[in-house]
C-alpha cells in the first residue's frame, strides 16, 4: 500500500535528478533498513524466547532436584545456556539494531512524506529546486546521523 502511494507521487516529481535520487538511494535504503530491521527483531525475539523458556525450566527441575548428580548437572546446563545466549543477544545488539534500523526507515519515510505534501520544512515559501536541495540535504543528514548510531551500537 505504501509502496504503491510512493510510486505515484514519485511519477509527479518534476526534477529527474530528484526523482532518481528517490528512486535509486532512498526507496533502496528503506527497503535495506526494513529488511536488516526485520532481521534483528526476528534474532532478538528468537533469542529472547529460548532465554526466557530456558531460564523458566530452571526453578521447576530445581523442586525435583532430589540430590541426583544428574539433575544438579541439568540445572547447571540449562543456567549456562541461558547465559550465553543473553551474552548473544547484548554481544550483537539485536534490540538496539532493531530499533536503530526501523526508526531509520520511518524517518526517511517522514521526510518523503513531508516533501511530497508540502509540509514541516517543505511548507516554507522556497522555489521547487530549493525544495528538491533540502530533501537531498535532510536525507543525507539522517543517513549520516545513522550511520554514526550504527558505530556507536556495534562498538558498544
Amino acid at each position: 500500500m505504501r509502496e504503491d502511494l510512493l510510486t505515484v507521487l514519485i511519477d509527479q516529481v518534476q526534477s529527474n535528478r530528484t526523482k532518481d535520487y528517490i528512486t535509486n538511494r532512498i526507496l533502496p535504503l528503506m527497503e535495506w533498513y526494513s529488511v536488516k530491521s526485520k532481521k534483528n527483531r526476528t534474532r532478538y525475539h528468537f533469542w529472547m524466547t529460548i532465554s526466557i523458556s530456558i531460564g523458566a525450566m530452571i526453578p521447576v527441575l530445581s523442586v525435583f532436584a532430589d540430590g541426583a548428580i544428574w539433575v544438579k548437572v541439568l540445572i547447571a546446563t540449562l543456567s549456562s545456556a541461558v547465559t550465553a545466549s543473553n551474552a548473544y543477544i547484548s554481544l550483537y545488539n539485536f534490540k538496539d539494531l532493531w530499533m536503530i534500523y526501523r526508526n531509520m526507515r520511518e524517518n526517511l519515510l517522514r521526510i518523503l512524506y513531508c516533501y511530497f505534501n508540502n509540509a514541516g520544512a517543505f511548507s516554507q515559501s522556497i522555489t521547487q529546486e530549493e525544495k528538491d536541495i533540502l530533501l537531498i540535504d535532510s536525507c543525507e543528514e539522517k543517513i549520516s546521523y545513522e550511520t554514526n548510531m550504527w558505530m556507536s551500537v556495534i562498538k558498544g
